[in-house]
């Protein structure tokens, strides 16, 4: 029986290689809108969103990384930092729930969530918090994982370190890879992978 799966964020580098290992698949049907038709921040446009489409699987993967002290931050950077990576995470999960009570829940979180990062505060704390939003919803009944990948090639990673060795960053293919394990319930529910170039391809073999 084919799935359907939604992923959030859906345009991005890391959206499009778990786009195509799943077409790969051939068992889902996958849908991954971009945020001018899937604002993941907008109450409204979220419940009109699932009341559509109604996934099996929901990977929510949008993101949103603006390096910048808390000395001198910009508030509405802040303000969109909060409201994609988490609260997005949030409305998404809460409101696919309300259609499918039997919803499987496939969170990409970041190796930001564990590690300090003196500029990234906003983007480490909001990962963080989907990293125990995700054990929360475990410990509530649900099926759900969060897949955390370290440094990843990727036009956002692109955009932040422009001079940085291409070579030393995981593909976003092979991050997709372990993501598809998360979706073919291969970890137990609760479960935080952190997934990076140097243990990947082991994860994918294990």
């Amino acid at each position: 029986m084919t799935k359907k799966v939604v992923i959030t964020g859906g345009q991005g580098d890391i959206a499009q290689a778990i786009v195509r290992k799943l077409e790969m698949a051939g068992e889902y049907e996958v849908l991954a809108p971009g945020k001018n038709e899937l604002d993941v921040t907008s109450i409204g446009c979220v419940e009109k969103y699932f009341e559509k489409h109604v996934p099996d699987i929901l990977i929510n993967n949008a993101g949103y990384c603006v390096p910048q002290s808390i000395r001198s931050a910009d508030l509405k950077k802040i303000e969109k930092s909060i409201g994609i990576n988490l609260a997005g995470t949030f409305y998404c999960t809460a409101a696919a729930l309300k259609y499918n009570p039997a919803l499987q829940i496939v969170n990409v979180g970041s190796s930001a969530a564990t590690k300090i990062h003196a500029t990234w505060s906003s983007y480490c704390a909001t990962k963080a918090a989907v990293v125990m939003a995700t054990k929360c919803w475990a410990e509530d009944g649900l099926y759900a994982v969060v897949i955390s990948p370290g440094r990843t090639k990727t036009k956002m990673r692109k955009s932040l370190y422009p001079d940085e060795d291409q070579n030393t960053l995981m593909l976003a293919d092979d991050f997709a890879e372990v993501v598809m394990k998360g979706v073919r319930k291969e970890y137990p529910s609760g479960t935080h992978v952190n997934v990076n170039k140097q243990n990947v391809k082991e994860i994918i073999r294990g």
